[in-house]
Formats: C-alpha cells, sequence, structure tokens
C-alpha cells in the first residue's frame, strides 16, 4: 500500500505483516517492510515502535541518531540497526531510495544488542545482505506476506552478517574459503572434485588443499565427508525414504559406499542408526 507522510514520494510501497501469535513465539518476524523514494526532507522522529529496524540505503545520503545521541550519516550502500524500543530519529539528506524492515522476536533484542554493542554495521557479505533485504520486499510486492519461516530465516540471516563481522574481521583468504565452503554445502549431491574446488578458488590444487585446511582444520575431502555425514542423519532422522535415495542425495556414488563411509566414522550403519532412534 501506499504510505502518506513527509519527504515520502508517490511511488514508495509499505507493506504490513500480521504474524500469529504463536510464530511470533517461535520467530523473528516482520512487522512491516518497505521500499522509500524520499525527499529530502523525510524524517521520521518518535518516542518508540515497539521493534527494531534494520535500514539500508541503496541511493542517496540519509542519517540516523545512535544510541549516543550523534547524528550519523549513511551514504549510498550504508546499513544501520536502530533500536526503535527507545526515542529514535532517521531520515532523508538529500533525495533517497531505501529499503527496510521493522522487525522484532524472542532473540531480537540478544542479537540486535550484540550488533549495536559494535556499533559497525557493515555487513561481512554485503551482497548477500542487501540482496535478501532486497528480495524481502519485492516478494511481498509481487505475492503478500511471505511464510513465517522464511521470514525468520531471512532476517536470521542478515543479522548474523553483521554478528560474523564484529567477531571475525575476514582476511581475504577467509572470504574465499566462507565462499568455498557455501558452495559446497549447496551442491552437496554433486561430484565436487579437488580440481574443481581449486579451480573456482583460482589456487593449484595443493595450495587450496593447504588454504582450507589451515582455516577449516578439516582437509577439503574429510570436510565434504563431514558435511554430507550431517546432512545424512538429518534425512535418517527426519524422514523414511530408503537409505539408497539418502546416498545418493548426499553425494555418495552408491548406497555401500555410504554405508562404509557412514559406519567407519560414526561407528554403526545408517540402518541400525535409524533403528535406534525409532525405538528410543
Amino acid at each position: 500500500m501506499r504510505p502518506y507522510g513527509r519527504g515520502i514520494l508517490p511511488q514508495s510501497q509499505i507493506y504490513l505483516y500480521d504474524t500469529a501469535e504463536q510464530a511470533k513465539r517461535m520467530f523473528l518476524y516482520a512487522l512491516c517492510v518497505g521500499h522509500y523514494e524520499c525527499g529530502a526532507d523525510y524524517v521520521v522522529r518518535r518516542p518508540n515502535f515497539d521493534s527494531y529496524l534494520l535500514l539500508y540505503i541503496k541511493r542517496g545520503l540519509g542519517y540516523y541518531v545512535n544510541q549516543d545521541d550523534r547524528r550519523v550519516e549513511l551514504p549510498q550502500g550504508a546499513f544501520a540497526l536502530i533500536n526503535c524500543y527507545r526515542s529514535h530519529e532517521y531520515g532523508a539528506i538529500e533525495p533517497s531510495e531505501m529499503y527496510w524492515i521493522h522487525f522484532d522476536g524472542p532473540t531480537a533484542k540478544e542479537l540486535c544488542g550484540a550488533i549495536l554493542k559494535e556499533g559497525r554495521f557493515v555487513p561481512k557479505n554485503f551482497d548477500r545482505c542487501r540482496n535478501t533485504l532486497v528480495e524481502l520486499c519485492d516478494r511481498t510486492a509481487r505475492s503478500g506476506p511471505l511464510e513465517d519461516a522464511i521470514v525468520n530465516r531471512m532476517i536470521v540471516n542478515m543479522l548474523t552478517e553483521f554478528l560474523v563481522t564484529a567477531e571475525q574481521r575476514p582476511s581475504a583468504g577467509n572470504e574465499m574459503i566462507e565462499d568455498i565452503r557455501n558452495y559446497m554445502l549447496d551442491n552437496l549431491d554433486k561430484n565436487l572434485s579437488l580440481d574443481a574446488l581449486a579451480k573456482r578458488a583460482n589456487l593449484s590444487p595443493y595450495h587450496f588443499a593447504r588454504t582450507f585446511k589451515r582455516h577449516v582444520g578439516l582437509s577439503p575431502h574429510d570436510y565434504l565427508i563431514h558435511a554430507r555425514l550431517n546432512l545424512a542423519t538429518f534425512y535418517l532422522k527426519s524422514t523414511d525414504d530408503p537409505i539408497k535415495n539418502i546416498a545418493y542425495i548426499c553425494g555418495f556414488s552408491n548406497e555401500s559406499t555410504f554405508c562404509t563411509t557412514f559406519k567407519n566414522r560414526l561407528g554403526l550403519t545408517p540402518s541400525k542408526y535409524r533403528a535406534n532412534l525409532q525405538s528410543s
């Protein structure tokens, strides 16, 4: 729907969420999301709005007043996290385009408190954080409010990018290894050879293997087996799919290899593991 207020241009949109009480007890949830085109006179001043606000400046120049009552400028590409349980102010200094979400939930205070304590709102993976917020707003615009669990996941993913930045200042090597790890986890069902992973990292297989083990603590092969077995135990616990199907879904070439690897690493066969779960 179209919002109204000082400095809000006609093409702006706001989308309200009406989350069920049960979901509010379980998840981080959205109160509303928005995509605003603003004039230089756009300003919001409120005593409270009982939520947290994640704000992204796609274009232009904005500002907010931080917890020390200091006015902080937000240039193009900047994020801000604002505690709207207390009095707050933010707005535009020049014509701007913004994406934002007001959210809350049972863990919001602790998560946001950790980020606000750090006082820096630079996500570790900027593109991932920005794209998630834009996707949340755009998908809501196209089809209405998203499922509670999906919204929760998207908010958690965005906040995690700030928390990782606060706790771990990544080097270029860390960034590369994290990208490779994410790629491996997204493609566990595929044939992920050392040569292919090294090529993706723009390293020789030897240097890639050494770099990966130094950062992760496991060789690429051992990490891949560990991740595949973790996924397999999830399917064994949560589905009644045949073990052969689970083997292929988790990237093992055949059922025999899967069962042998599973027993060598976990001390019992997949069928015995599943039987123990059913009897407990």
